[in-house]
């Protein structure tokens, strides 16, 4: 629900990250379901709570310690934000945030299968 109003919101400056993004760039990652929604915000302020989410789902409120996140928000101040748009109409950020995003769910054995699968072949 929360992606399709996502794509409803035609941004280019927001990526789909985590585990929805690591799926794009190695489809056949061994991961069962999606824990959370991460999304990358190019260019936004860290603190401050963006107007989309609200518009993503009124109800989304910020989580309380030992509780677990439905949506995640990390914001790239960078010149770049190296996202990739993709065939469904959302962007997506880059390997780098994926793999990020993944270590920091604790999904470690699937941070290091898409590494793994990223990294180039030694040929020795």
């Amino acid at each position: 629900m929360l992606l399709s109003r996502l794509r409803e919101l035609n941004r280019h400056d927001i990526a789909v990250g985590g585990v929805l993004g690591a799926r794009r760039y190695v489809p056949g990652l061994d991961l069962v379901g999606t824990p959370r929604l991460d999304l990358v915000v190019h260019a936004g302020r860290e603190g401050e709570v963006p107007e989309f989410l609200r518009r993503l789902d009124p109800a989304l409120v910020p989580a309380e310690r030992g509780e677990p996140c439905r949506v995640v928000l990390h914001t790239l101040s960078r010149p770049a934000s190296f996202f990739t748009e993709s065939e469904n109409g959302l962007c997506c950020a880059d390997e780098v945030e994926c793999l990020l995003d993944l270590h920091e769910a604790r999904l470690e054995p699937q941070a290091l299968e898409f590494l793994a699968r990223l990294s180039p072949q030694s040929s020795s």
